[in-house]
């Protein structure tokens, strides 16, 4: 196994309290080679010996994930839930972290998939994290080996390898990697997963797809596609680059869409407007209005521009709305609205950014710079900062409004799952139609006022 450089910092750790370990009368004399001192009645632990295993295991899951191999993460106290759900998702991991239900993975190889799932749908709540694990994980990473020692027993004895975060009360030699660290404060946890999925994204970023058939490469490529989760990203590797493939693949529906619409607009214009004509001109019309409001009489160039800002946004945010409600339904998730993406929403605002320098200097050439330096040469630093930020500040206008959206959603379907989805579908689709169009007029005010060139 080839060792390599996970930049493990022994200041981060100690910043975590990952160094801090139980009260000296509660101890495993077991951790003896991995304790350092004595302080006011706890130990502390060796930070230099943790910086040592969780190198080891970062190795260990970056081999194993290059290879395809499937990692479960389990960690069921309060403490350490969020996080294990968090990193997990992160790294396409399966994950338990509410409550292990003893023989969980004994029981898994006797039964067929069909019969685990049925069984799994009664228990969502505790095993929601591993609904589509139909065979054994290659490798556990076990938080707390004291709160997990049912699920650490049953990997002992199922002989899958373990990676385990044990404190100054465990046993270091139960599992195959022991990592020495503080299981009770949130940073350490965090800060020991945050290590071992970066290693595993690493590792599957690093998985040689070269030398497969271009049939296995279909079947794999349909196989990830439908294991998207709510919560989750489906990642393509391009160019060495990790890219959210689901944005794309759902942007290009969004600009297929639209260019399908505007060909069918322009194909065969009548003199006397039918019905589709008619829609489509109110659409326009709609986005003039909104045009000559905020920029004024000098509207007309920035029409397209405007209307393809609004129509986008609005489209993006309806596949947001439609898609998760099984109009189109992926067997283990949803293909996510592109504007769900902060990425997304920032390359918007950049636009619109550079649309507002260009309308300022297309008006008034240099000279618009002058603004910056009125009433005072003072504000200069004042007035470029703001014109650089109130266009980006857009985006995570767009991105928030969205999210919230999102969250709404989540908790009224939680709540009342059975009579909530279809009302609450139609308030998605008003409310992605309200959000397009504040993205839209603000954006076409920004340019307004870079033409007038005033604050």
């Amino acid at each position: 196994m080839t060792r390599r450089y996970w930049n493990i910092n022994l200041e981060e750790m100690m910043q975590a309290g990952v160094h801090f370990g139980h009260g000296t009368r509660k101890w495993n004399p077991r951790m003896a080679p991995y304790i350092s001192a004595k302080r006011k009645g706890i130990h502390i632990t060796n930070l230099t010996r943790t910086a040592r295993f969780l190198s080891e295991a970062c190795d260990l899951v970056f081999d194993a994930a290059s290879r395809g191999k499937q990692f479960l993460i389990v960690g069921t106290k309060n403490k350490a839930a969020d996080s294990v759900a968090r990193a997990a998702i992160k790294a396409r991991c399966h994950y338990v972290n509410k409550k292990w239900l003893g023989g969980i993975l004994n029981r898994l190889p006797k039964r067929d998939a069909a019969m685990l799932k049925r069984q799994l749908s009664h228990l969502q709540t505790y095993l929601g994290g591993i609904k589509y694990m139909t065979g054994l994980p290659d490798i556990v990473i076990i938080v707390d080996q004291q709160e997990e020692y049912t699920a650490l027993r049953e990997c002992i004895t199922l002989g899958i390898p373990t990676i385990c975060l044990i404190d100054t009360n465990c046993d270091p030699d139960l599992a195959d990697i022991s990592i020495p660290a503080n299981d009770d404060a949130i940073a350490s946890i965090r800060l020991i997963l945050n290590k071992l999925v970066f290693a595993i994204c690493e590792g599957q970023g690093n998985m040689n797809v070269l030398s497969c058939s271009i049939n296995t490469l279909t079947l794999k490529w349909l196989y990830d596609i439908s294991g998207v989760e709510v919560g989750q990203h489906f990642y393509w590797q391009v160019g060495g680059f990790q890219v959210h493939a689901q944005v794309l693949i759902t942007s290009w529906v969004v600009i297929a869409i639209l260019l399908g619409s505007a060909t069918i607009a322009i194909r065969n214009p009548q003199t006397i407007p039918t019905d589709g004509q008619n829609f489509f001109e109110y659409v326009l019309e709609f986005i003039r209005d909104v045009s000559k409001t905020q920029i004024g009489e000098e509207y007309g160039s920035w029409v397209p521009f405007i209307g393809t800002m609004f129509l986008f946004i609005f489209v993006s945010n309806w596949s947001g709305a439609l898609l998760p409600w099984k109009i189109i339904q992926l067997p283990h998730g949803e293909l996510a609205a592109p504007t769900n993406d902060i990425n997304t929403t920032v390359a918007l605002a950049l636009l619109t950014s550079v649309a507002y320098f260009y309308a300022g200097l297309t008006k008034k050439g240099l000279g618009y710079f002058g603004k910056y330096i009125q009433p005072t040469p003072i504000l200069l630093p004042i007035n470029i900062l703001e014109d650089f930020t109130k266009p980006l500040s857009l985006s995570f206008r767009l991105f928030g409004n969205i999210l919230a959206d999102e969250l709404v959603v989540v908790v009224l379907v939680s709540l009342v799952p059975s009579i909530v989805p279809i009302p609450v579908m139609f308030l998605g689709l008003f409310t992605s139609g309200i959000q397009a169009l504040i993205f839209a007029t603000l954006a076409a005010a920004y340019i307004g006022e870079s033409m007038e060139g005033h604050h």
